[in-house]
This record gives structure tokens, C-alpha cells and sequence, in this order.
């Protein structure tokens, strides 16, 4: 069974995966500072024995998503299951917004075991449930325990959703595919029960560390000194919000690339580091002995208009890096 996540994802590096992990080699530490769809950790080739493996994002419901998936799966898969209708979809998209705030992260800070199964499920149930970005609540909101429309400002497409027909679009589009037209996540792409293909994430993700928090905190010294069989190398993929695609971290800070990119310069010779970008956005890097070839994000899997964004995708690799007969192919 290829794993991929239960959601889409805008930028997923699945596609890059098998060019990052040539770099990367067989790294006893392993950490993404920006999970996402976590598409390279779940697309690792097999290794024997155990490894050191950190996901962090700063989106709480995601990271919540994640270890809910890895601590309780059955719950996740039980939440997420049922047929798409209107009504379903906006009172959990609403409950879900409504609880979007710095209380989510610090809880989940609190405890690396701090999870909700049944708001996971409602995640994926919104995901899986929409055409564009499910994620514009629009005019919506609750009010009194009932949703009411309280504006037009930034109201969207998401009232065109869920998608109740069409096959082809919506649910069905989307990677890994977990539903037909109007039966929302029910099976996985290949035709495994939903039950099944998230328990088989539970597993890859058992031993994995997953945090939730800003970037910084899982590349300091004390975070990525752990390590645990494979080559002894400590490796990190950085795949922050690019400069030129809009803010798609979890809060906002426009200047997340840029930052990214200056720790990069000062960061410690023996890791192996693995930097994603479009075109030129990190060229700065290559004065300071790193390599750039071209990636290969998925297309189509996410909510990016732009059908071209995935020839434009870069990658950066730091002088540790492995495969340095790997050249920029355009």
C-alpha cells in the first residue's frame, strides 16, 4: 500500500520524494519543521530498524490530525466516515474555525499526547468534502449555537460546496482518493476501507515525534541532536511557505521564507538540509556551497490555481548532501 495523506494538500512533495531521499540517504534523525501533508516521511524507503522522526507544524488542527491518526485511529476513521451533505459540512467547518486559535496550539504543546479523534474526522470530512479551498468560511458563522450569515466578505466559492456530483471533481480528485461523488471518505485510493488505510498510517506513525509549535523550535541544537541507527546523519526537509505563493503557514509571517533561508546559511555543516522553494527564491544559498535541482511537486492535489506552479518547483541542497551527480535538469 503507497501511503499518502487522507487530505489534499497544496505543494505535497510526493512527487519530489524519491530526489529528496537520494539526498538525504538513510538519516538516523529525521525532521520537517513544516509537515503539511508530511508526503516525504510517509514516502521513506523501508529501512530496518528504528529512526529518530519529528513532525511539527504551526496549524493546530493539522498537527492534531496527525497524532490523532497516530494515537486513535479507529475514533479518526469513525468521525470522518458519512455521506457529504451541506448541512454536515458547515457546522463542523464552522466548529472547526470557531476553534482555531493560540488555546488549540497550547494545548497540544502541553502534551505530545493531546489529541481530538472526532474533530480529526471532522477535518477530513471538511477536506474531503470540498471543490477549491474548503477552508473560506465566508459570511458563516455561529452564533447562539446556530450558523447565520453575518456578512459577505470573503464569502468565495465556499458555498458552492460540497460537491454532490460530477464525477471527476471534488472528492474524487483529490490524493489519496477517499470517496466517490456524494459518499464522502469511505475508501482509499487503491479501494482499501478507510478503516484500513488509516490504521495503516497509525503504524508508519507510531514512532514518529509530533509537535506542534513555530519552526525554530525543531531545528535548534537540543531538537535535531537525536538520532538513532541508519547512516548517523541527522537530516531536516525545509519546506516553508514560498515567497511568491501567498500565506499558507499556519499563522501568518511573511517573512518565514526569508528566515528560513538565513538559517540555512548559519546552520551547521554536517546536516543534511533539503530546502524547497520556486525558481531563484533561494539562490542566495548557492555562495554558500549548496546545490539546486529542479522538484517535482504534485499537481492537482491541492488548491493552487496555478496548473504550471509545479514546473516551477526548486529544491536547495546543503553541502551535506548526498547525490552530487544530481544536476538542475530544466
Amino acid at each position: 500500500m503507497t501511503l499518502k495523506a487522507p487530505f489534499p494538500y497544496f505543494g505535497g512533495k510526493h512527487r519530489a520524494a524519491p530526489m529528496i531521499w537520494q539526498a538525504l540517504g538513510d538519516p538516523g534523525g529525521y525532521v520537517e519543521p513544516f509537515a503539511g501533508s508530511a508526503a516525504v516521511l510517509l514516502a521513506r524507503p523501508s529501512v530496518t530498524g528504528g529512526r529518530v522522526e519529528t513532525l511539527n507544524d504551526a496549524d493546530g488542527w493539522l498537527v492534531n490530525t496527525w497524532r490523532s491518526i497516530q494515537l486513535s485511529p479507529d475514533a479518526v476513521a469513525d468521525a470522518a466516515s458519512g455521506p457529504v451533505t451541506e448541512i454536515d459540512y458547515h457546522a463542523r467547518l464552522a466548529w472547526l474555525q470557531a476553534r482555531r486559535d493560540a488555546d488549540l496550539v497550547a494545548w497540544l504543546e502541553g502534551d505530545p499526547e493531546h489529541h481530538d479523534a472526532k474533530a480529526a474526522g471532522w477535518w477530513l470530512y471538511v477536506c474531503a468534502c470540498g471543490i477549491g479551498d474548503p477552508w473560506g468560511t465566508g459570511p458563516w458563522r455561529v452564533v447562539d449555537g446556530h450558523l447565520r450569515k453575518v456578512g459577505n466578505a470573503g464569502q468565495g466559492v465556499n458555498r458552492e460546496l460540497p460537491h454532490l456530483g460530477n464525477a471527476g471533481q471534488g472528492v474524487k480528485r483529490k490524493l489519496p482518493h477517499l470517496g466517490d461523488a456524494g459518499k464522502g471518505m469511505l475508501r482509499a485510493n487503491d479501494g482499501t476501507p478507510l478503516e484500513a488505510y488509516i490504521q495503516a498510517l497509525s503504524a508508519r506513525l507510531a514512532s514518529v515525534r509530533i509537535t506542534c509549535g513555530d519552526w525554530k523550535r525543531v531545528v535548534t541544537p537540543s531538537a535535531v541532536r537525536a538520532t538513532r541507527g541508519g547512516d548517523g546523519s541527522i537530516a531536516i526537509l525545509l519546506d516553508p511557505p514560498y515567497a511568491t505563493s501567498g500565506d499558507l503557514y499556519g499563522h501568518v509571517d511573511a517573512d518565514v521564507s526569508h528566515a528560513v533561508r538565513e538559517w540555512c546559511i548559519t546552520a551547521d555543516a554536517t546536516l543534511r538540509i533539503v530546502l524547497c522553494g520556486f525558481e531563484d527564491d533561494h539562490d542566495a544559498l548557492l555562495t554558500h556551497g549548496w546545490r539546486k535541482v529542479q522538484g517535482k511537486a504534485g499537481s492537482g492535489s491541492g488548491y493552487s490555481t496555478d496548473v504550471k506552479a509545479h514546473k516551477r518547483e526548486r529544491l536547495w541542497l546543503s553541502p551535506a548532501c548526498l547525490g552530487a551527480q544530481m544536476e538542475l535538469g530544466l
